[in-house]
């Protein structure tokens, strides 16, 4: 699968097979597509809640820093790490209306 950029302004959604349950915090997560069932630990399950197709990344990480009381930088690394692994997987796509927004409004 090609791989994604992500960057913190991306804006990312769940793929359209993905569904996911949380259960004890931790999401049990279904690939329709793939016939596959995955547990997500506490972090995944909230990148997952976070991953709504119109917050950009940079915001999620602003979230997990006080939600977790995490180092903001280490953070950033891992969840676009993790963001990219799940894009190149098909799990999260990026949004391509949000993707085409600018800042400027053009």
């Amino acid at each position: 699968m090609a791989s994604t950029v992500i960057d913190p302004a991306s804006v990312l959604k769940p793929a359209r097979d993905i569904r996911w349950r949380r259960i004890d915090g931790e999401a049990v997560v279904i690939r329709q597509r793939a016939g596959e069932v995955l547990v997500m630990n506490e972090v995944a399950a909230r990148i997952l809640d976070l991953a709504d197709g119109r917050t950009p990344v940079s915001a999620w990480i602003e979230i997990l820093a006080q939600e977790y009381d995490a180092d903001r930088e280490a953070l950033e690394r891992d969840v676009l790490a993790f963001t990219a692994e799940l894009a190149a997987e098909g799990m999260l796509e990026v949004d391509p209306i949000e993707a085409g927004k600018t800042t400027d409004g053009l």
